[in-house]
């Protein structure tokens, strides 16, 4: 890789706060890898990157075709030093006429869309969880609904609502407890002194907190999970249950207030600038061409990152190269900074890129619900009919994703499986048993393979680098070698791209420590479908060979 130009060194983990707490111990223990580390050979560097070097060494002399990618993301700082030369361009639109030139219904969208925002870029960065929106959106229709009425489709909906609604209420009382512990400083010292006259100091463990029993108090259990949680999140560096108190209190005070008033707040709506209708799935227009990230320090950080893994430019001598050189980022934003991103967004998102000529798509997102899953369905359809790649993180929460509700999911309604959807899984550089993430999902069934997604090294906004870990970092890897098969391989279609990458990947014969929290020995291969990695040289080789 290229020599940085001043970086911004970050160490984040994508999805789940569990993800950051599980990665962060992973990287603790191990010394850190080459920052190209993606790149190298299994077989000759001993190191679980992808073989590109080689793949480019097989592709020297070989002509190559511009493909658009689409980032379905948080939004592309397209002014980045490594990623301005390769971000899409519409070419049917004038820029800033203030006409849809090319009447695809989205005025000025020279470089994409942002379903977030208002016409002038504004954009909100923090959204509910999807639990609080569903309860929002289907509230008036389902609350008093009789099941037996409504029709199949409905009743999926009734359904994802009662869940929404147990959940949303639950949370709502918690926060309510939570916030008032806070709000009232004397209060709050009598459940904390109270909790920790139960708890010497000695006895310190996030288990040993959450085992106090202070009653039916419910300002007193409040404090005790907020502590326990505090405390875990913190790996055990406070000598004395004082200390944790009096050196999280502000960020307690905050994380409690964000909570109450947005994430469970019902009354909370940060769509009104956006000019749709939230409960109206079938709305397509509306959102505006741009994103202003100069308003927030967190807006397209995430999509930033995941754009230049894809395609940072090759050779400029700056930042780090990109996987595809012949790629063009088309920016499609839908993922709040901070909360769960929207079905109607996610399906306009993925609608939007096909129709202006996306060969591949990158969704680094997932969530628990999705009341209007019909929509994403027929979205993720029309791209397999246009012949289109849809790649999707797998999430970091450790978990089998073949038994948790997890979605855009490749599963149609019906029961069908959608041919043009892949799901990675996030994988170390460590050809041992620390090969598989820690907080990396899993699936025999509906993980198709593991890709790089640890210590990942790429661009955020205003000319900086950052390392950051999670699936969301894996699956850029994979649309970005996927890229790279359709721009120098044209006459493959989306299906075959998928073949070759699922049927060339490197299968290592090793146990691993199974993602999540047990950690037990199990066979790499039994952790996906292919039980294999990403090695973008032998999905080059075989592409040249025609041999699929």
């Amino acid at each position: 890789m290229k020599t940085l130009r001043s970086p911004l060194f970050i160490k984040v983990t994508c999805f789940s706060y569990f993800a950051l707490i599980l990665n962060l111990v992973d990287l603790r223990a191990q010394r850190q890898p080459p920052n190209d580390w993606p790149y190298r050979d299994p077989t000759t560097d001993s190191i679980a990157g992808i073989s590109l070097y080689k793949a480019y060494e097989l592709l020297k002399g070989r002509p190559s075709v511009p493909v658009v990618v689409g980032v379905i993301d948080s939004g592309v700082d397209i002014a980045h030093e490594d990623l301005r030369d390769v971000i899409w361009q519409n070419p049917k639109e004038t820029p800033n006429n203030s006409i849809d030139d090319d009447k695809n219904g989205y005025t000025d969208d020279l470089n994409g869309w942002n379903f977030m925002g208002a016409k002038d870029g504004t954009t909100y960065e923090y959204d509910q969880p999807e639990i609080t929106q569903t309860y929002v959106l289907l509230k008036n229709k389902y609350d008093q609904a009789n099941r037996a009425t409504l029709s199949p489709t409905e009743q999926r909906q009734y359904d994802t609502y009662q869940t929404a609604k147990k959940q949303f209420l639950q949370r709502y009382e918690a926060v309510r407890s939570k916030r008032l512990a806070f709000s009232d400083t004397t209060q709050f010292w009598k459940a904390a002194t109270q909790i920790g006259s139960l708890l010497p100091d000695s006895a310190l463990t996030p288990q040993a907190i959450r085992r106090v029993d202070p009653g039916q108090d419910s300002v007193s259990i409040a404090v005790r999970d907020v502590l326990a949680s505090a405390y875990r999140s913190t790996y055990g560096s406070f000598a004395t249950y004082t200390e944790l108190i009096r050196k999280n209190w502000t960020r307690f005070r905050r994380i409690i207030a964000s909570d109450a008033d947005i994430a469970y707040n019902p009354d909370y709506n940060p769509r009104k600038a956006v000019g749709d209708n939230p409960a109206d799935p079938t709305e397509r227009y509306y959102g505006g061409p741009t994103l202003q990230i100069g308003q927030s320090q967190q807006l397209a950080v995430h999509g930033s990152h995941v754009a230049g893994i894809i395609a940072a430019k090759r050779g400029n001598g700056l930042g780090i190269d990109g996987i595809a050189d012949n790629a063009r980022i088309m920016t499609v934003a839908v993922v709040p900074a901070n909360g769960d991103e929207r079905d109607k967004d996610v399906a306009n998102g993925i609608r939007y890129a096909v129709e202006n000529g996306a060969k591949v798509i990158n969704m680094s997102f997932g969530k628990r619900l999705s009341p209007f899953k019909e929509q994403v369905d027929a979205a993720i359809r029309y791209a397999e009919e246009h012949d289109v790649l849809i790649v999707h993180a797998a999430g970091n929460n450790g978990e089998n994703y073949d038994s948790v509700p997890a979605y855009p999911s490749a599963r149609y309604e019906n029961g069908q499986i959608a041919q043009n959807v892949l799901v990675v899984g996030n994988s170390t550089w460590r050809l041992n048993e620390g090969l598989a993430a820690y907080s990396s999902n899993y699936g025999l069934q509906t993980v198709d393979l593991f890709a790089p997604g640890t210590d990942i090294l790429s661009t955020v906004p205003n000319n900086q680098y950052a390392s950051f870990s999670g699936t969301s970092m894996a699956a850029p890897h994979v649309a970005g070698v996927a890229a790279l098969l359709r721009s120098y391989f044209p006459k493959l279609t989306a299906v075959q791209v998928k073949d070759i990458m699922l049927r060339s990947s490197y299968k290592p014969n090793i146990e691993v420590r199974k993602p999540g929290r047990s950690g037990r020995p199990v066979p790499f291969g039994s952790l996906s479908k292919t039980g294999g990695l990403l090695n973008a040289y032998e999905a080059v080789k075989m592409a040249a060979s025609k041999n699929f």
